[in-house]
């Protein structure tokens, strides 16, 4: 077992370089236009190494010896997923390898990691970026700045503006693609921070709490992680933040004018919906099939921590989820910009790579559209990362990043997860094999 300290020399996977990927023809599979949300008629798409030729109707007049041939007849091509929002970097009884293989297991090709060490991060970007390791593509911020921050969380304690502005400025510098912010960062706070990484191209997510969604729209975030507490003055400002949730009895006024001001600051929301189903629907979450791919202590966990909810407190996480849904529908349908992430760290479910599929289900079920919902992993990922001219599409000379499913995802958002193939980089990956190679890294 590798553990958390030794996961920042080594890997599993990162031991031996990827194999060459040979040209790869995927032949007659109708195309997910995410854009649209629309099926593009059958094409021939060709990949060289990792990047997409060629779409076209026809197979090319001429291919190169050994070119391996994907039958994709009566199968939809759908651009890599992105989970905008995963665990990345190793646990006590996980290891990085677990989450690297469970996310290409499940279609999921470009990861954004949150709050990870620095220089493990860094370290490990630069493996995936070389082929040292073949898991999903990684963008990642540093430790996660906060104030009275926990140490068993990594989190860096940040006492001051000044002191969140210079960690904020040292990690740009360190070159992470993000610096991360928690719940007890005030929007003074985040307004330093913003303006300590202008200029380069690190951006900040944020975490509400000490600052409101309002708050933090303002502060000229690029992201917000969660739809906790939406509006200034209604939570405490300096202790733990109050878990009794505003949603319920926001005014339709209220809610409108936040959807407005998110939109007008081109905030992305990673709402973690799926999240939150283990106190909103815990029976929902133990009758999970995913939790087998766990170890057997956090699958009880998890157990007993649905069982162990009252009704009282379900009725009311239900509530608060219903509500925080149904200004979600309306924001993503006004045009804003929703990205989807998974969320493992908040409860331990839902499960590593799966999540992905968990939270598209979770969106569809507050009221967007499945073509809304598989956007929100494939293109607005891919703006959210600054990575639209390379990922989330399906066009020549784009990463061939993709993945071939069974049945008609935007009618059912869950035939999204019916994969026959996972391809990342050019390199063609058998999702059930790589669950069996995840799940023997565990400690059971």
């Amino acid at each position: 077992m590798v553990t958390a300290s030794a996961a920042a020399v080594v890997t599993l996977t990162a031991q031996t370089p990827g194999p060459i990927a040979p040209t790869v023809l995927v032949a007659g599979a109708r195309i997910l236009d995410a854009a649209e949300g629309v099926y593009s008629p059958p094409a021939h798409v060709l990949i060289d190494g990792d990047r997409i030729v060629s779409v076209s109707p026809g197979q090319p007049a001429s291919l190169p010896g050994g070119t391996r041939t994907i039958d994709g007849k009566g199968l939809t091509l759908v651009a890599g997923l992105v989970d905008a929002h995963a665990q990345v970097s190793p646990t006590e009884d996980l290891d990085a390898d677990y989450f690297a293989l469970m996310s290409l297991a499940h279609g999921v090709t470009t990861v954004r990691g949150i709050n990870v060490r620095t220089t493990w991060a860094i370290a490990h970007r630069r493996r995936v970026e070389s082929g040292r390791s073949r898991g999903p593509r990684l963008f990642t911020s540093g430790r996660g700045i906060d104030q009275a921050a926990r140490p068993d969380l990594w989190l860096f304690d940040a006492p001051s503006v000044a002191a969140a502005a210079e960690e904020a400025k040292r990690q740009a510098a360190a070159g992470v693609d993000w610096v991360a912010g928690y719940s007890h960062v005030t929007p003074a706070m985040y307004r330093a921070m913003v303006a300590a990484v202008e200029g380069t191209t690190t951006r900040v997510a944020a975490r509400p709490g000490a600052a409101s969604l309002s708050e933090l729209a303002a502060a000229g975030v690029h992201s917000i992680e969660t739809l906790d507490f939406p509006l200034a003055g209604a939570e405490p400002r300096s202790a733990v933040p109050s878990r009794e949730s505003r949603w319920p009895s926001l005014a339709p006024r209220e809610a409108s004018s936040l959807a407005r001001a998110l939109m007008n600051a081109n905030v992305t929301l990673v709402p973690l919906l799926a999240t939150n189903l283990l106190q909103a629907y815990p029976e929902e979450v133990a009758a999970d099939p995913d939790l087998a791919k766990l170890p057997e202590r956090r699958r009880q966990d998890l157990l007993s921590a649905a069982k162990a909810l009252r009704w009282q407190e379900i009725a009311a996480r239900r509530r608060d989820w219903r509500a925080r849904g149904a200004f979600l529908e309306r924001f993503a349908h006004a045009g804003g910009l929703v990205a989807a992430g998974s969320g493992f760290e908040e409860t331990g479910h839902p499960v590593p790579g799966a999540g992905i599929h968990d939270e598209l289900a979770a969106l569809v079920r507050a009221g967007l559209t499945p073509a809304e919902a598989i956007r929100a992993a494939t293109i607005n990922g891919a703006l959210l990362l600054g990575a639209s001219d390379r990922i989330g599409a399906i066009r020549p000379g784009m990463a061939a990043d993709l993945i071939l499913v069974e049945g008609n995802p935007l009618a059912s958002v869950g035939d999204l997860a019916k994969m026959t193939h996972v391809i990342r980089a050019g390199e063609v990956l058998d999702p059930k094999e790589l669950v069996q190679r995840a799940v023997r890294t565990t400690r059971q």
